[in-house]
C-alpha cells in the first residue's frame, strides 16, 4: 500500500513541475491577468560586460519571475490567504497601495494623507486661481462654450470612522481646513460656476445616506454618481444650447458592486472575491428615446478618474451626443496623451497638446472639468493655461 501510494505521490509532484515548465513556454492554462501596475523586466543582454558584471543572470531571474507558469495563480492564491486569514493587504500590492480597515473598508492612502496634511496652498494663491478660472470660464462664454468645474469628494473625508483609527491618532479630519474648503469660498467669490461634491456628500451622509462610496472603491458609487447628475443637470441646461434630457432610473436594486465601486478590491488580486462583495444599490439606468441623438449636448470632459462613472451612466441614459474625454489633459504617462473617443474609451491618433481649439471648440455644447478635492496643487493639469494662450 505504501509503494503505490509514494509512487503516485512522485509522479504528481513531477507532473505539476512539468505543468510549471510547460506553462513557461506555453501557456496553455489562463489564470487570469493581474490588475494593478507590473514593472516590465530589463532587457536581456548576452555581451561581456553583462556576463562579467552578473546583469545577464539578474534579468533572466526577472524575466523568469514574472514568466513561471502559473505565476498569476500561485500571486493570487498567496493573496487570498494573507487577505482572507490575517486581514492584511499582500505585500507586493506596492505599486497599486490599498488600506484595508474593519468590515473590509479600502482605502487608498493619498486620500487619507491628504485628509489630514493638506498641500500647502496660501489664501492668495487660492483667491489668484479662482480668479484665473473664473477669466477661462468668461473667456469661454465668449466663444458659446459654458465651462463647469465638478469637484468629487474624499472618501476618506466623507467615512473617516472607516479609516483605520491609526491613521488619525494626531488629528481628525473634522479638525483640518482643506485646500477645497478655503477654495469654495474663493470660487463663490469670482462666480466661478462649480458643483460642491465633498458639501452635497457631507449634507447627504447627515441625513443618514450609507452607500455615498462602496466599500470596495475608491470613487463615488455609481448611485451617488447618478444622483449627482441629477444635479449637475439642473444648474447645467440653462446654459447648454441642447439641454440634457431628463435622466431615469427603473429603480437602484441591491447588487455586488460593479466596474468602478469594486477598483480597489480588484487591485488585491485575489483568488476569490465573492465574500468580499458587499452589496449596495446600483441603478438601473433607463435609455430615453424622445430626444433625438442631433439635439442631445455634445460634451467635452477634461477629468480626473471621477469622470468615468458619470460619463458612463450618462451614455446609458442615451443622454449625449458621442464626444471626447481629455483624461488628466494628457499630463499623465504617455499612453494617456492622447484624445479618447467617448462613449468606449478608445485612443484616438490625436495628442490633447495638438487640439486646435478655435476649430474644435465649435461642435462642443460646453466643457465639464472633474477633480477630486485633493487635486489643487495640480492646478487643472495646465488646462487654463492653454485655453489662456490658445484662445486671444
Amino acid at each position: 500500500m505504501h509503494r503505490p501510494f509514494k509512487i503516485a505521490l512522485a509522479a504528481a509532484f513531477v507532473a505539476i513541475l512539468w505543468l510549471v515548465g510547460v506553462q513557461v513556454v506555453w501557456p496553455f492554462i489562463f489564470t487570469g491577468s493581474l490588475k494593478g501596475v507590473v514593472d516590465a523586466p530589463p532587457p536581456i543582454r548576452w555581451d561581456r560586460q553583462s556576463l562579467q558584471k552578473g546583469e545577464t543572470f539578474r534579468a533572466i531571474d526577472k524575466w523568469y519571475d514574472i514568466h513561471v507558469g502559473l505565476r498569476n495563480f500561485w500571486v493570487r492564491l498567496d493573496n487570498q490567504a494573507t487577505f482572507s486569514l490575517f486581514y492584511e493587504v499582500p505585500p507586493h500590492v506596492a505599486n497599486s497601495p490599498v488600506v484595508v480597515s474593519e468590515h473590509e473598508w479600502l482605502f487608498e492612502p493619498q486620500y487619507i494623507r491628504n485628509s489630514i496634511r493638506p498641500r500647502d496652498i496660501s489664501d492668495a494663491r487660492m483667491r489668484a486661481y479662482a480668479k484665473q478660472i473664473r477669466a477661462i470660464q468668461d473667456k469661454l462664454a465668449r466663444y458659446g462654450v459654458p465651462f463647469y468645474l465638478i469637484v468629487a469628494p474624499n472618501k476618506a473625508e466623507v467615512y473617516p470612522e472607516h479609516v483605520p483609527p491609526a491613521y488619525f491618532t494626531r488629528h481628525q479630519p473634522a479638525e483640518v481646513t482643506t485646500n477645497y474648503e478655503r477654495a469654495r469660498t474663493f470660487f463663490k467669490e469670482a462666480g466661478v460656476h462649480f458643483y460642491d461634491g465633498p458639501g452635497r456628500f457631507a449634507e447627504w451622509k447627515n441625513t443618514g445616506d450609507r452607500y455615498l462610496f462602496a466599500r470596495s472603491g475608491t470613487h463615488w458609487s455609481y448611485d451617488a454618481a447618478f444622483r449627482v447628475l441629477q444635479e449637475v443637470r439642473e444648474q447645467l441646461n440653462p446654459l447648454l444650447k441642447h439641454p440634457i434630457p431628463e435622466l431615469k432610473t427603473g429603480g437602484s436594486p441591491m447588487k455586488s458592486p460593479q466596474a468602478n465601486d469594486r477598483d480597489l478590491l480588484d487591485l488585491l488580486n485575489l483568488l476569490y472575491t465573492g465574500v468580499h462583495e458587499h452589496k449596495l444599490p446600483t441603478p438601473h439606468v433607463l435609455a430615453q428615446t424622445e430626444v433625438p441623438e442631433a439635439l442631445l449636448p455634445r460634451i467635452l470632459w477634461v477629468h480626473d478618474s471621477f469622470a468615468w462613472n458619470l460619463i458612463e451612466l450618462l451614455y446609458s441614459a442615451n443622454a449625449m451626443q458621442p464626444s471626447e474625454s481629455l483624461y488628466y489633459f494628457g499630463v499623465v504617462p504617455d499612453y494617456e496623451k492622447k484624445v479618447v473617443h467617448i462613449p468606449g474609451a478608445t485612443k484616438t491618433d490625436l495628442l490633447v497638446a495638438n487640439i486646435d481649439w478655435k476649430t474644435n471648440l465649435k461642435s462642443y455644447d460646453a466643457i465639464i472639468m472633474i477633480w477630486t478635492d485633493i487635486a489643487f496643487d495640480h492646478y487643472g493639469w495646465g488646462f487654463f493655461e492653454t485655453i489662456d494662450r490658445e484662445l486671444k
